[in-house]
């Protein structure tokens, strides 16, 4: 017997060779067998009876089909566009473009601290941007109206310095001749120092007989004779404001005014820019300074005193302490349309509520925003071409029934009465309860830092007015910056990483 070991095939396995090897036989038998049928299939086909006839295409027919498919792909890929690489980086530049301007409209659609728009006009502010980029050789005029919020220059300051260093100008803008509340940026005093003083709001009994205020909402009367003393300030935050160049003074009656520049110098009567009622007189000065003397002589009303550069933004800083801003529209219109219509105004900033907030129920929500709508449109009536941007109330805390400190109840719906009345009446709102944080962020605030509001949990502190400053200039600038990239004069950078990805799509093509 043969001892050698014999290990027979799987039948599994033996089969499986058999069929594979059958089928690979079966398909090139039927392609030979098709080959054949194109080759000798006649190619007028074959008669059927009839008209009918049995056709079958030629092997050439089917050989051309795939050259022709081809042909086109060749002919594709010649015409599809030959770009430079100065296109190619172009078609890339305006996709970054396009992606910086959705996440613009991400922001002012979303953000809390976004600036709500009219009718969601994005182009609202446009004119604006426009002005003021014309201020390197024009006067550009930003009022600021408000409550106790903006005392002592808080809050305008840091604007007026951003605004300045930005688009140019010096110069803390329209002062009272009487300053009875000090300012971050504005010493000043007056002898005799018992000059009376009309106010449109605060205590009933200081109310002039006719409502002739002027644009500060306050007249200052001289009877006889009074010397003005005026000093900028600021320091290294708000330097800019602390040198002028240009001096308006604005009385109701013509009078004497003689301007002193230094102790130096002899003392010029400042000549009459225009007269009627009120009256405008102008001093150009050949370099700037931070103080100036003013003599006036003679009995008359002074409406204000402008303290400006030659060009560039000068921005108002104009408190009413104790007002809901509805005294404004109280005032003589002869009183404030020269001023309106000789300055450049682009924006009037206008921030009530807060005083109105621990009175006011649902019920009274209406009234008060008809009186808001009011306000705004008689500044557009004032200042057709300027834009009006309303600010609302703060966040503000008291303590409720169980001595918990908590937010005014009444601050969401009060806040979107107010920016429902800006809205119908064409003007912007700003929502700084919302961009502060909402409900209870005046607590987080001062528990976080008790350097940012006092103790009434109400006004914010110099440190806290700088804060929400910048906030809301961050804000606008960030408007400013989308405006540049809807118009096509800013545009995102261009990186390494840019150029490398536009080299591959050339490569590509």
């Amino acid at each position: 017997m043969n001892n050698e070991l014999f290990v027979p095939l799987h039948p599994k396995s033996y089969t499986s060779d058999m069929n594979a090897r059958q089928s690979l036989l079966f398909f090139f038998c039927v392609l030979a067998g098709l080959i054949l049928l194109c080759i000798c299939f006649p190619s007028d086909g074959l008669p059927l009876g009839g008209d009918l006839r049995l056709r079958f295409p030629s092997l050439t027919a089917v050989m051309g089909e795939e050259q022709k498919q081809e042909e086109i792909v060749e002919e594709e890929t010649d015409t599809m566009p030959d770009l430079t690489p100065e296109e190619l980086l172009q078609m890339r530049q305006d996709a970054l473009n396009a992606q910086q301007i959705e996440e613009f409209r991400a922001y002012c659609t979303k953000d809390a601290a976004r600036i709500y728009m009219p009718n969601d006009d994005e182009t609202y502010l446009d004119g604006l941007w426009e002005t003021l980029q014309l201020a390197a050789t024009n006067h550009v005029r930003i009022m600021h109206y408000g409550d106790s919020q903006i005392e002592c220059d808080r809050i305008t300051s840091l604007l007026r310095q951003k605004f300045q260093e930005e688009f140019g100008g010096m110069g803390v803008g329209l002062v009272p001749a009487l300053q009875t509340i000090p300012t971050f940026t504005l010493s000043s005093n007056i002898t005799p120092d018992d000059v009376p003083q009309y106010l449109a709001y605060g205590p009933a009994d200081m109310r002039s007989a006719d409502n002739f205020y002027g644009p500060l909402a306050r007249v200052t009367h001289i009877p006889e004779h009074a010397t003005i003393r005026l000093t900028g300030r600021g320091g290294k935050d708000y330097h800019l404001a602390s040198r002028f160049s240009r001096i308006t003074v604005i009385t109701r009656q013509p009078a004497t005014l003689l301007l002193t520049t230094s102790e130096e110098e002899e003392a010029q009567e400042m000549p009459l820019d225009s007269g009627g009622e009120p009256c405008f007189y102008t001093t150009s000065l050949s370099r700037a300074v931070n103080s100036v003397t003013l003599e006036v002589q003679g009995e008359t009303d002074i409406l204000g005193i402008q303290l400006d550069g030659q060009t560039g933004v000068n921005m108002d800083n104009i408190p009413m302490r104790g007002s809901s801003g509805n005294c404004l529209t109280t005032i003589s219109r002869s009183s404030v349309r020269p001023f309106f219509e000789r300055e450049n105004v682009a924006l009037v900033i206008l921030q009530f509520g807060g005083n109105s907030t621990p009175y006011l129920s649902r019920s009274r929500l209406h009234d008060f925003k008809e009186s808001i709508k009011q306000l705004i449109r008689s500044f557009q009536a004032l200042a057709p071409k300027a834009k009006v941007l309303f600010i609302g109330p703060a966040d503000m805390a008291r303590n409720n029934e169980e001595g918990e400190l908590e937010s005014y109840p009444i601050l969401p719906a009060l806040n979107d009465s107010l920016r429902a009345a800006a809205d119908e009446a064409g003007a912007a709102y700003w929502n700084m309860y919302a961009a502060m944080g909402g409900r209870g962020s005046i607590i987080r605030w001062v528990e976080a830092n008790p350097q940012l509001a006092g103790e009434d949990y109400i006004h914010f502190t110099p440190l806290g007015a700088k804060k929400i400053a910048k906030l809301l200039y961050d804000t606008l600038h960030l408007y400013y910056r989308f405006y540049l990239f809807r118009t096509g004069q800013e545009q995102v950078e261009l990186t390494a990483e840019d150029s490398a990805a536009v080299n591959i799509q050339q490569e590509e093509y």
